[in-house]
């Protein structure tokens, strides 16, 4: 018996898979990336996540076939090195892949996070028997992975699918790429989390003020709670990121003619409090063709969307 071993590695957490040939999961577990204290703590926690995963399923590293890793960020498919990294500092350059097939001797595969959960999601999740289509993560930021005639589009650097990235508000708010007005700087979590606590520095939003507990971080899950209790400052928050993200998928749509848009990510738990105005935006802004095609539909894969991707992805490289 050969395995193979998933990974999402991302800011916060490192989520490591463990599975058969073919595909079948044995385990998974996650663990604390600790990005803070540096790029060779992590790779060795990494590694040590690695075997930990391994031993509990009594599987030796000389049983690995290989190792696929999804990063969020920059990733270039052209030099195998990461770009840059805004959740990973002092990753930029670094190959990871050569790296790691150095310390484990096991051949390894790096790609873009957003890309290997569109094609988990094309495979195994919302997108399985679709040819063409477009995956969106909603959370602190906003990613993308498109999938046109069963394959992923790169483009041709490896940085295509940067949705969370077009400007869709000139001279709108700062966004952490340095730019002003992407979508990013408009619909995701973190910018929803900063209109409400705008709202409440202006002395508004009666309902969230009361839902948020003293000295509590204010986040997008509270702007929502808010508005689902009727406070209307908060659900106009609510249609403003919505308004701004149908905008963007109609460009989406308008160009690459998807057949299904999957969402998936924190925010998008929030369920059709979120998606019927996206839709609703998405429809008038679209051309009628395109937009008429499309469906809008929630992820189905949740986290392990990316390592699902990988392991497919990995298991065409070792063929």
């Amino acid at each position: 018996m050969s395995y193979r071993v998933g990974i999402d590695l991302g800011g916060t957490k490192i989520l490591i898979t463990l599975a058969e040939e073919g595909g079948k999961i044995l385990s998974s577990r996650k663990f604390p990336t600790r990005a803070a204290d540096g790029l060779n703590n992590v790779i060795r926690y990494l590694i040590t996540g690695i075997r930990e995963v391994l031993f509990g399923e009594g599987v030796s590293l000389h049983e690995l076939d290989g190792i696929g890793i999804c990063v969020a960020g920059f990733f270039d498919i052209r030099s195998r090195t990461i770009i840059s990294s805004p959740n990973l500092p002092g990753w930029e350059g670094f190959p990871l892949e050569q790296e790691l097939k150095k310390r484990l001797n096991v051949p390894v595969l790096v790609d873009n996070d957003a890309s290997a959960a569109a094609y988990g999601e094309y495979l195994y999740g919302a997108g399985k028997g679709k040819r063409n289509m477009v995956n969106i993560t909603l959370g602190t930021g906003i990613g993308g992975g498109i999938i046109t005639e069963g394959r992923i589009y790169r483009g041709s650097g490896g940085f295509a699918g940067e949705i969370g990235h077009i400007i869709v508000l000139p001279q709108g708010p700062l966004c952490g790429c340095g730019r002003c007005g992407c979508l990013e700087s408009l619909s995701s979590g973190s910018a929803i989390a900063r209109e409400g606590r705008m709202l409440l520095s202006a002395g508004g939003g009666a309902v969230l003020r009361k839902i948020v507990k003293q000295n509590e971080e204010l986040t997008a899950g509270h702007v929502f709670e808010a508005a689902k209790d009727g406070d209307e400052e908060a659900a106009g928050i609510i249609e403003k990121a919505a308004y701004f993200l149908g905008l963007a998928l109609a460009f989406v749509v308008n160009i690459l003619n998807p057949e299904v848009i999957t969402m998936g990510g924190g925010m998008a738990r929030t369920g059709e409090m979120f998606f019927a105005p996206v839709r609703r935006y998405l429809k008038e802004a679209a051309i009628p063709p395109s937009g008429e095609m499309v469906s809008l539909v929630p992820a189905a894969l949740g986290e392990d969307a990316g390592v699902r991707g990988m392991l497919s992805l990995l298991e065409q490289y070792l063929v």
